[in-house]
């Protein structure tokens, strides 16, 4: 692509916060006048300050990225006040977590008509706008989720293949403007309060997927593509490696993808009631979490951050909560554990503790295992002990994916011992199948009882 004019001024949607705002700020430093546009004109007041603080000339402007008309009205006063050197980003989107089919067809369709419906009126005012002032700059800022595919998210990659399509044809028929300039920055995993805002029926909030990048080297790249125009770039060390195998693995990719965002771009379960974030309305980004441990619930992080195993179990999370709770029926689950011996009556209370042999017969080495904390019917954190290897530390976590359904997912590391000496890899090596049985076997068990239940229920 040539070299586009001098940047004399900048529209920027989704200001109020998250890359929007970043852009906005990273542009104010570089003496670009702005017009800063979102649903929130608080939030707006905000980031104008900053960036008039930067030295930047910056005007507010509530807008809906749905209501064509203020769109086309918006861009058409940019046009007018800044020529052919006006910048147009359009970073506006809302997101929703969930399957597809237990999302509110309600957010779904509002996610749609923001993501796409809202991208395709801010890109037609501007090439309209663009045509009549003689050029100017659209960067829209899609997604690493325009080129693939991922559970839990489905209307948001339904939008940004949507929008990764809109642009790319956009580039096509803008080939022979004069001035005239389409670009798409697609970020990956950007550390944004777009997560916490997002609607969700997970009772849970995403968050970003690493590695995470800040929402400062969006706008770096932006800053750099108005400088020097370019179709598509990316922002994120894995995005390239994640489209490859996307596109050259995808049974490989099919069998990893759930339970790397189970793992990775979940948060912990928090029993968050189903919300629809700030789909239909602006909502205040959520405050950044704090370091303080009185101020920080312990559900707000996980405890064992080790490589996961996850599976789907068709019972309710309760089901699966009685298994554990019965420590009678440990040795049936836990892999390596021989028998049970006596359990405390409180389990699994934390501080209390179930005694257990481990190792095949005759070689059985006597032991215990303690509950450190415990959130039923979500939540518990085991401290397993096997002297002489030392003692391991145990998480399982237990989501409800439906009225019959949940996903289990265990972590465990050594954290006392002999154990400690072996390197990680070669440790998961030897943990990581192991609970996996351990979660087949804990589902076998609790699914066994669901039916049961159902069965007795008539």
């Amino acid at each position: 692509m040539p070299r586009p004019r001098p940047v004399t001024g900048a529209l920027v949607t989704g200001a109020s916060s998250g890359i929007g705002r970043a852009v906005a700020l990273r542009l104010a430093r570089d003496g670009v006048p702005l017009v800063l546009a979102a649903r929130s004109g608080q939030a707006l007041e905000e980031v104008a300050a900053g960036c008039r603080a930067a030295g930047a000339e910056a005007r507010v402007l509530v807008l809906d990225v749905r209501d064509d008309a203020a769109v086309a009205e918006a861009v058409d006063a940019a046009a007018d006040a800044y020529g052919a050197g006006l910048v147009v980003v359009h970073a506006a989107a809302v997101v929703a977590y969930g399957h597809v089919e237990e999302v509110p067809g309600e957010v779904i369709d509002e996610v749609v008509r923001t993501d796409v419906l809202g991208t395709l009126s801010v890109c037609r005012a501007a090439l309209q706008a663009f045509r009549r002032t003689g050029g100017g700059h659209l960067v829209v800022v899609g997604s690493l989720l325009g080129e693939i595919a991922t559970p839990y998210m489905g209307s948001y990659v339904l939008s940004k293949w949507a929008v990764h399509g809109l642009v790319r044809t956009l580039q096509i028929e803008t080939r022979d403007r004069v001035d005239t300039h389409v670009s798409l920055v697609a970020p990956g995993g950007i550390d944004t309060p777009v997560y916490r805002q997002a609607a969700s029926v997970m009772g849970r909030h995403g968050q970003p997927p690493p590695p995470v990048l800040g929402a400062d080297d969006v706008a770096d790249r932006v800053a750099r593509v108005l400088r020097r125009p370019r179709r598509l770039t990316h922002v994120g060390p894995a995005n390239l490696l994640a489209v490859a195998g996307f596109r050259l693995a995808p049974g490989l990719f099919d069998v990893l993808v759930t339970p790397m965002m189970r793992t990775l771009g979940l948060a912990p379960w928090t029993g968050l009631d189903a919300t629809a974030g700030n789909v239909h309305d602006p909502r205040h980004p959520a405050p950044p979490p704090t370091d303080d441990p009185e101020e920080t619930p312990m559900t707000e992080h996980r405890e064992l951050h080790r490589p996961r195993v996850s599976r789907t179990v068709a019972a309710p999370a309760s089901a699966v909560w009685d298994v554990i709770a019965d420590g009678w029926q440990y040795s049936t689950w836990v892999v390596g554990t021989a028998r049970v011996r006596d359990v405390d009556p409180q389990w699994p209370a934390p501080g209390s503790r179930l005694h257990h042999s481990v190792g095949p017969w005759p070689l059985t080495l006597s032991d215990s295992t303690s509950v450190e904390s415990a959130e039923p019917p979500h939540r518990v954190v085991l401290t397993a002990r096997g002297w002489p290897a030392g003692e391991a530390r145990v998480e399982i976590e237990i989501v409800p994916d439906g009225p019959a359904t949940c996903t289990v997912s265990i972590a465990e590391d050594a954290s006392t011992g002999p154990a400690r000496l072996v390197p990680l890899p070669v440790r998961q090596a030897g943990m990581l199948p192991r609970n996996r049985e351990t979660l087949h076997r804990l589902a076998l068990v609790a699914e066994g009882r669901h039916r049961e239940q159902l069965r007795a229920d008539g």
